[in-house]
């Protein structure tokens, strides 16, 4: 299918992208992984997103950085041993095809779907849609259909990695409750105040946040709206990015992911939906 006029077609290494160019923003996305890369109003002309210098972008591995897609599970939890299967789930390593696009006044709407739904440790019939809009604000859909006819649960996120000038200097707003912590044996606490990033941080927090605000020297640079979660995840792996082989040593100063996430279990009955949404709002 050919894209409108703000979409441009490119290929390097392997690896198709699509560009958006439009009146309101700039974006990259890859179709290995329906994987975002890029965001860039043109209201401040500032990047969004980050992406790791090492990333690989040639299909050999899951981009690193962006906003990767993880589903039908999310980390390791898909029932098996860990490292029986792959970590967040299959369709961030597949290509994925673009079905539709339009041009409007509030931006540029994309509409991928991945290659498959159905994998080993996810055997169900289902459809996955992704709808990504381009415009003041970037908006990320990712809608599950239960097509079979039996119901199935799943977990899924939207893993972004937002750029942050100095992660010593950034502080999150809005996020409350208890949160489980991965790097004290999933232990139950509660949500620091003020929030900020002091070391390696692997969280999830266990409420539907609406609404979160990434706050750098003292302003908020970017709101994080999220619909369809029954979570949040908070994660920056510190200095422990020095034996991710796909980061820098110092990668970790300039980026925190904030997710939007499934990860307490979505049951969809035979002909139900859901959408799990992400906008990310420049201020």
């Amino acid at each position: 299918m050919s894209p409108v006029n703000s979409v441009t077609v490119s290929e390097s290494n392997g690896l198709t992208f699509l560009d958006v160019d439009n009146a309101l923003a700039t974006a990259r996305i890859s179709l290995f992984g329906g994987h975002i890369l890029s965001f860039v109003p043109k209201s401040d002309n500032k990047e969004r997103l980050w992406v790791s210098p090492h990333a690989y972008l040639n299909g050999e591995r899951p981009i690193r950085g962006g906003i990767p897609v993880c589903w039908p599970w999310f980390s390791d939890d898909h029932g098996r041993e860990k490292g029986a299967l792959p970590a967040h789930g299959f369709l961030r390593t597949q290509v994925w095809k673009l079905i539709g696009s339009k041009d409007s006044d509030s931006g540029t709407t994309i509409t991928l779907s991945p290659s498959f739904s159905r994998a080993e440790g996810f055997e169900n019939d289902c459809s996955v849609t992704m709808v990504v809009t381009v415009g003041k604000t970037m908006e990320v859909s990712l809608i599950t259909e239960n097509t079979g006819v039996a119901p199935f649960s799943f977990n899924c996120a939207l893993h972004t990695y937002f750029h942050v000038e100095h992660i010593q200097q950034t502080c999150l707003k809005g996020i409350k409750g208890q949160y489980k912590d991965k790097l004290d044996a999933w232990a139950l606490k509660e949500t620091p105040s003020p929030y900020t990033i002091t070391g390696e941080t692997d969280r999830i927090h266990l409420e539907p946040i609406k609404t979160a605000e990434i706050e750098v020297d003292g302003s908020v640079y970017t709101e994080v709206v999220s619909h369809g979660n029954d979570s949040l995840v908070v994660w920056n792996p510190w200095q422990g990015a020095a034996s991710i082989s796909d980061m820098d040593l110092f990668g970790y100063k300039h980026m925190l992911c904030v997710e939007t996430s499934l990860t307490q279990g979505k049951t969809l009955t035979p002909g139900a939906s859901h959408t799990l949404k992400q906008t990310i709002i420049p201020r």
